[in-house]
């Protein structure tokens, strides 16, 4: 594990990797294993006081980018917490649950 400082959390050397042509850089195995790196993973970079961070991150389809809007995820936290509460009905048969829409 590496420190924010870029030193190991053992207090060994930095790790570091060259440059090469075009801008390819490859990240040493022992990082790629401890992130659980794959290839074709993708990585969000940031430049800051003239340091590089590289995060892995999970890209979204564009099928399932709805999901992850805030207003969705308001409604998925509002679901959370009346599942949480016990404020469910559970149908026995799909027949119950049409039967159910009716109600309202």
């Amino acid at each position: 594990m590496t420190t924010m400082a870029g030193r190991p959390a053992d207090g060994g050397r930095p790790l570091s990797a060259p440059l090469r042509e075009r801008g390819v850089l490859t990240i040493p195995q022992s990082v790629r294993d401890q992130l659980q790196l794959r290839a074709g993973d993708n990585l969000l970079i940031d430049v800051q006081d003239g340091r590089i961070t590289l995060t892995p991150a999970a890209l979204v389809a564009r099928d399932q980018a709805w999901f992850w809007t805030p207003e969705w995820q308001a409604k998925e936290a509002r679901a959370d917490e009346d599942l949480a509460a016990g404020r469910v009905v559970r149908h026995t048969s799909d027949a119950d649950f049409l039967t159910s829409l009716g109600e309202e």
